[in-house]
């Protein structure tokens, strides 16, 4: 690896992008600011990260022999501070994930942004990406956005396009359908896919999902998927006005996926079983164990107000106005 201060002498558009980067973070911050949001400071170093089996962390023995991990995600402290009375908060902190960096997409260390709308819903966060993006736009003064050769409209409101309706109108599958595990087997071995009576119905979906669906989704200038089906809630609720789908959503830019954001869940019983679900799952994979973090629980129990919440990584967002191909080229230090 080069040193940063080598490239950016020999290359000083460099020093330009970021400059560009330091403005967008400013710019975050004054949106929030002027939606009356609260900005808030929680540890990187912790000892119950999220256990998702879809993000492996990074484990560190203190001296005293104690394990920690670097937190892929700041979620569980906020929802803390959410059930303590702040209301409207969000953070910007760097996040942590163990992975192959050969991905253009992925960074282990990045920089994340969450915020938590007290009293709103997966529709508002819609919304909300909305405006942010539209605001950085502006306080960046562009005109328009131009990626990788391609002009892209950011104009409000985004196309939104349900995982039920994507699913048929790009894999011409029904979703209500694929739901039930024997059919979605049937319907992949359908299509050709091999290995099928061995998998899961998490793998069966994305196998579809990334090799017929995301790929379509990734041609639009900018759109939003939601109401993922329930297995793939996550920490979302679930439909009052139908259980087979959850209120999450999702939001593309320019091919890019930057965010993921749900109605929150606030049912501990139902939060505490999907922790202990995710714990087993990683252990048959045979990555790290540690224990899910009770005090969220107990934070839940307490009870926790109607939220909406969501995840951006802002690495992509600076990808997205600094024409970057790469997302190493948004962080100096990864050049």
């Amino acid at each position: 690896m080069q040193s940063i201060w080598k490239k950016i002498k020999e290359d000083p558009s460099l020093k330009k992008k970021f400059y560009q980067k330091a403005k967008i973070l400013e710019a975050i911050r004054d949106f929030f600011k002027k939606e009356g949001f609260w900005e808030i400071d929680s540890p990187t170093l912790v000892e119950s990260p999220d256990p998702s089996s879809f993000n492996e962390v990074y484990e560190i023995e203190s001296q005293d022999k104690k394990k920690f991990f670097l937190t892929p995600s700041p979620e569980f402290f906020l929802k803390k501070m959410l059930v303590a009375g702040f209301e409207n908060i969000y953070q910007i902190t760097k996040a942590y994930r163990d992975q192959q960096e050969k991905d253009p997409l992925h960074l282990r260390e990045f920089i994340i942004l969450e915020w938590y709308r007290t009293g709103g819903d997966y529709k508002d966060l819609m919304r909300d990406c909305e405006n942010l993006v539209n605001f950085i736009k502006q306080r960046l003064g562009k005109d328009k956005i131009i990626y990788q050769g391609k002009e892209i409209s950011l104009a409000p409101p985004w196309p939104k396009i349900s995982c039920q309706e994507a699913f048929k109108k790009y894999a011409r599958v029904d979703l209500n359908e694929f739901l039930d595990l024997e059919k979605a087997r049937q319907i992949s071995l359908k299509k050709g896919f091999s290995e099928v009576e061995n998998s899961t119905w998490e793998e069966l979906y994305h196998q579809i999902f990334l090799n017929e669906v995301e790929p379509q989704l990734l041609k639009e200038p900018a759109i939003i998927l939601y109401d993922y089906p329930a297995p793939l809630a996550a920490l979302s609720k679930i439909k009052e006005s139908d259980s087979r789908y959850a209120e999450r959503m999702e939001f593309y830019l320019a091919g890019l996926e930057l965010g993921n954001g749900y109605s929150e869940l606030t049912d501990w019983q139902e939060q505490e079983k999907r922790l202990k679900s995710d714990l087993e799952e990683r252990r048959k994979k045979g990555m790290k164990i540690f224990d899910y973090d009770q005090d969220f629980i107990n934070a839940l129990k307490k009870g926790m107000p109607k939220t909406a919440g969501i995840a951006v990584g802002i690495d992509r967002l600076i990808m997205l106005f600094t024409d970057s191909k790469e997302i190493k080229e948004t962080s100096p230090f990864n050049l």
